[in-house]
């Protein structure tokens, strides 16, 4: 027995020493400081609507109402701080530039057919309508927008950092890490951000989109950025897909409820067309 635990101690040990395992901690670790961060500034606003003798319902009403908001400050503040944490214990910084100037990738035609499919897909899949009884406020619709942005390209550019500073060489590792990062990604968000939004598993399915993408072909950031903006974005805010809001500011919305197993299947099939032409078309040296 003590043998077993031992060797187990041993492999947890070696497994986060590796770059991989350091990548997870690392991870964590920010999730952690965000999870307190985030439950200080939940805290502070629940003791003030107390001091104005507002009730649960009333405090839980307020943040849910503004939780975009609150998900934006809390996202960019514990970014931020981490970044200045990190700008003083490594010099590594050079080799983050290098990968932002030389991993640009331009949308070829399949990664614009995957877009068209998705968009197409999905508004088949929940049979769309226009939103008849919609709130029309702007300011909502762009809140909304910019808080999808940063709660999707935060976690996407903190995995980037760690995968420059720590990279993954190894391709059966690298599969695993396509599938156990954005596992991680929800699972943390779902223990985050309880008050804000319907967390459910359709951010796994967005974020191996945005992961894959990111490797498709090589290494490359604008893929990603433009699967989030031309198709996560337009999900959530145009769409009615909104975790926070739902569908009261959402200009189009599904009469059939678009379930987690139903996108599984959509982006399982854009990304088993873009493999496949990966396969087909290989391209062993490739500039833009």
């Amino acid at each position: 027995m003590k043998e077993k635990a031992l060797e187990y101690y041993t492999k947890t040990r070696d497994f986060f020493k590796s770059n991989m395992g350091k990548q997870i901690l690392i991870y964590f670790l920010f999730y952690g400081f965000l999870w307190g961060f985030h439950l200080i500034l939940i805290s502070l606003i629940s003791f003030f609507h107390l001091l104005l003798d507002h009730n649960i319902r009333t405090i839980g009403d307020w943040i849910g109402d503004r939780g975009w908001t609150l998900i934006i400050i809390s996202k960019v503040i514990v970014f931020y701080l981490a970044m200045l944490f990190v700008s003083l214990k490594t010099k590594k910084f050079f080799s983050l530039k290098s990968y932002i100037r030389n991993s640009i990738q331009t949308p070829r035609i399949e990664v614009l057919v995957a877009i068209l499919f998705l968009l197409i897909g999905l508004m088949g899949i929940g049979e769309m309508n226009l939103n008849s009884t919609m709130i029309v406020e702007l300011g909502r619709m762009i809140l909304s927008i910019v808080g999808t942005f940063v709660f999707f390209s935060v976690d996407y550019i903190l995995l980037v950092i760690l995968d420059v500073f720590y990279p993954v060489r190894d391709d059966s590792m690298r599969l695993k890490r396509l599938f156990l990062l954005p596992m991680l990604f929800y699972l943390f968000s779902a223990a985050t951000f309880v008050y804000e939004q319907t967390i459910s598993m359709k951010l796994y399915a967005f974020f191996i989109l945005m992961l894959y993408s990111g490797e498709w072909r090589r290494k490359n950031w604008t893929l990603p950025a433009i699967f989030l903006i031309a198709f996560i974005i337009p999900s959530y805010s145009l769409l009615g897909l909104d975790p926070v809001w739902g569908e009261a500011y959402s200009p189009i919305i599904a009469s059939k409820k678009i379930g987690t197993f139903s996108l599984f299947i959509l982006i399982g099939f854009a990304l088993g067309y873009m493999q496949y032409t990966l396969k087909k078309m290989p391209e062993y040296i490739y500039r833009d």
